[in-house]
């Protein structure tokens, strides 16, 4: 008896003594080929201590509907369409940002369209609230053009790029692949590079993971600040992740991953600044129905925890 006492003390101790992180499971949101390819592809999912738990979505939307819904703690998505769920009731934040620049305002190959300025009176296809809605709208502004004198057709990415080439839509506005896709194998042509618009891609956690599993979300986050790095010093050997995830041309995946850049940024005064226009040019175009402070929604300090 005395002896079952001292083993079963000894268990109990063992399991006091035991992390409680890695008994803890975090939900992750990811669009393919963006944070999971890259930290496969680094190795950075080796030895986490606790339980990654993936779901993957076709675009932002349907993955910040799942975090509202408390379905997911953490997800991958652009600056956009974070403002536009902020705004619909949304409680998250920004917890670590990359430059991003992969956007593109697309038009098909032999379109009389060869400046942003030939949209006036013209449709365009991109999803709703979207980091391709905030591209148009900005190389909109700043060729001068009137968002009223164009026709937005909202759709899914995917059906975007094939209404453009089906000539149901005289533009596109999307992101990588999509881009890299239609350029490479269709020919179509970019009119309104993302290269030109500052834009910012986050990890952003629920508010309520932030505060019961900050332990996880700050280890996740050096882990992908770590693979970030890592893909930009071997941009072949990711696109070949990212190639056999995507199931799509070795070609079109380097070019994908060329120009998305995705480095990191932690310059908080300069992340603010960008997020801060995202939201004003949303509230501008009706959009979303009051201004929003982008400093209420990204807080980089859990990302930047040594």
């Amino acid at each position: 008896m005395k002896a079952f006492t001292l083993s079963t003390l000894g268990l109990i101790a063992a399991l006091l003594s035991t992390p409680t992180l890695a008994a803890n499971t975090l939900a992750v949101g990811d669009q393919r080929g963006n944070a999971r390819a890259i930290l496969e592809a680094a190795g950075e999912l080796k030895n986490t201590p606790y339980t990654l738990e993936w779901h993957e979505f076709a675009n932002a939307a349907p993955l910040l509907e799942a975090m509202r819904a408390g379905s997911i703690d953490a997800g991958s998505v652009g600056d956009a369409p974070l403002t536009f769920a902020v705004a619909a009731g949304l409680d998250a934040k920004g917890i670590l940002a990359t430059r991003y620049a992969g956007n593109a305002l697309i038009v098909k190959k032999g379109s009389a369209i060869h400046r942003v300025e030939d949209l006036r009176g013209k449709r365009i296809a991109t999803v709703k609230g979207s980091s391709g809605h905030n591209l148009a709208l900005q190389a909109l502004k700043r060729a001068g053009v009137d968002p009223a004198s164009v026709s937005f057709v909202f759709t899914t990415p995917a059906e975007a790029t094939l209404v453009l080439d089906q000539g149901g839509v005289d533009a596109v506005s999307t992101w990588e692949p999509y881009v890299s896709f239609a350029t490479s194998q269709s020919g179509a042509q970019i009119i309104a590079d993302g290269c030109d618009y500052p834009a910012i891609n986050y990890l952003i956690a629920s508010n309520s993971a932030i505060a019961s599993k900050r332990a996880e979300l700050v280890d996740f986050s050096q882990r992908l600040t770590r693979a970030r790095a890592w893909g930009e010093q071997h941009p072949e050997a990711y696109a070949a992740s990212i190639s056999k995830l995507l199931r799509i041309p070795q070609a079109v995946a380097l070019l994908k991953v060329k120009r998305e850049v995705n480095s990191i940024d932690d310059n908080s005064q300069e992340v603010l600044k960008v997020q801060q226009n995202t939201a004003d040019l949303y509230v501008k175009n009706g959009l979303i129905p009051k201004p929003l402070s982008a400093a209420a929604f990204i807080d980089l300090s859990l990302s930047q925890r040594k």
